[in-house]
């Protein structure tokens, strides 16, 4: 990209750093704008941390850590639309949970009213007593009537807040860590109340298919890669993968140009950083980010590990295609043979998940592979029949940002302090947890605040599923 030519006879530029969810979200939204997009990625593959890698044993792509998506992330779901391959995310209306000793419990909707419509489901839920169900729905009925937007909510932890509703240490370990832990990668103490609300809020009591969990049918770089490239290419844009940004360098109160590590200059009207948060002041000059307290909020951050880890077994494995598990190291098993649609004759693949994995971190590869076949073959039993032919471990030391007490202070809105530089990711003011949905957000965010500088109009983000049935009423 270069300055050449008038405004008259050409359209904006745009230069955005980072092809995960978010730079995607961006560049996508802007092209439909009408912007002339380049988009630059440093891996082989688009999709960042939701992204998958070429494992040269097995010679497919494989995904650097399993990801699922619900009905309520509208805006992941429009992104999903835009790049034509939103049929290529299989929904379902139950979610399975399986015990230490075998037994699975079952969430599913139901023709009640939201937020009834797991109702019937919940009251046959086999890991909880009578007394944490009732437990787990006095907790409920407060979330229904707190507004999780109060800045009070924001100071307070989740762990705490159970503790001061008399929650039963089952109804903890059983109901509300499994699906929070999932969802936000970090452990009770360290989640906020405005958080947990809000997500149980969106997720499972205001619409009654916001809960429908959605697990995808390809490789994950295979939603971004390729359909990305096209969809740019189409509207006039252009991808560079294996390209890495050294530095932007400003002038001013502007960004002049991007430098790559090869030395190129690249320059454009807009630019859109869609990198981590932690890697802020590796790009930027140092006095900039003395000079204003936006990058220096942004850079205090905290992030979160996770843990994935692929393993192929000789024969099929019985499992359902997504399972949460209570009481284990492990979150969630995922069946990826039978979620890409793959023979299960042919052998197994199953990936699981390890989130908020700080204990973790250091344990050595060989013995954390252990530990992983235990976790498996005490859940599974066809595991211990089965011969392992091959597993990769995928750690993420910085994933997602950590959704403790007053992190929302820190957050920053999209359009910088630089006049021409806005920026892009999960970690930035969405209204949302760190999610590919927040992610998604953060990219339409982005595009909309160079959409109003230019006097375009913008439509993004998507708005939330609407409140259905009694929810209309009954939450805040």
């Amino acid at each position: 990209m270069d300055d050449s030519g008038s405004a008259q006879d050409r359209a904006k530029s745009v230069l955005v750093v980072g092809g995960g969810v978010a730079g995607i979200a961006a560049s996508v939204a802007l092209a439909d704008a009408g912007f002339r997009v380049l988009l630059l990625e440093k891996r082989p593959l688009l999709g960042g941390r939701a992204s998958s890698f070429l494992d040269p044993i097995v010679g497919e792509r494989v995904d650097e850590c399993q990801h699922g998506t619900m009905r309520c992330c509208t805006n992941l779901a429009d992104l999903l639309e835009r790049l034509g391959v939103h049929h290529q995310i299989d929904y379902c209306d139950t979610l399975e949970f399986l015990e230490p000793n075998g037994r699975r419990s079952v969430l599913r909707g139901s023709p009640l009213p939201a937020p009834l419509h797991t109702l019937p489901s919940f009251l046959r839920f086999r890991a909880l007593s009578l007394r944490d169900k009732l437990g787990i729905a006095h907790a409920l009925l407060k979330i229904m009537r707190t507004n999780p937007r109060h800045a009070a909510w924001e100071q307070q932890s989740f762990a705490s807040w159970l503790a001061s509703v008399n929650q039963p240490p089952t109804a903890i370990r059983r109901f509300w860590r499994p699906i929070l832990v999932s969802a936000c990668n970090e452990e009770l103490e360290r989640i906020s109340c405005a958080h947990a609300f809000f997500l149980f809020q969106t997720g499972f009591l205001a619409h009654p298919q916001a809960f429908h969990f959605g697990i995808p049918k390809v490789p994950l770089a295979s939603l971004y890669t390729e359909p990305t490239l096209n969809t740019l290419r189409q509207r006039g844009g252009c991808v560079r993968t294996r390209t890495t940004v050294k530095r932007l360098e400003v002038e001013g109160n502007c960004v002049q140009e991007v430098v790559l590590a090869d030395g190129e200059r690249l320059r454009a009207d807009w630019y859109v950083l869609a990198v981590q948060c932690d890697l802020l002041e590796h790009l930027l000059p140092k006095e900039v980010i003395e000079s204003d307290p936006y990058w220096q909020r942004a850079l205090q951050i905290p992030l979160a590990p996770i843990l994935g880890a692929h393993f192929w077994f000789d024969r099929p494995i019985v499992c359902p295609k997504a399972v949460a598990v209570l009481d284990r190291r492990i979150e969630w098993i995922f069946h990826r043979s039978l979620n890409l649609g793959k023979d299960p004759k042919q052998g197994s693949c199953l990936s699981v998940v390890i989130s908020a994995s700080y204990s973790y971190e250091a344990v050595e590869k060989e013995h954390l592979k252990s530990l992983l076949l235990e976790e498996l073959t005490a859940c599974l039993p066809d595991v211990a029949e089965a011969q392992l032919v091959h597993w990769t471990l995928v750690r993420w030391p910085k994933a997602t940002l950590s959704p403790v007490p007053g992190v929302e202070a820190m957050r920053p809105p999209q359009k910088s302090p630089l006049s021409n530089l806005v920026v892009a990711g999960e970690w930035t003011q969405t209204g949302w947890p760190s999610t590919m949905e927040g992610a998604a957000r953060s990219g339409y965010l982005a595009a909309r605040v160079i959409c109003n500088q230019e006097g375009l109009p913008c439509a993004l983000p998507v708005p939330d599923l609407p409140k259905m049935g009694l929810a209309k009423w009954l939450l805040r």
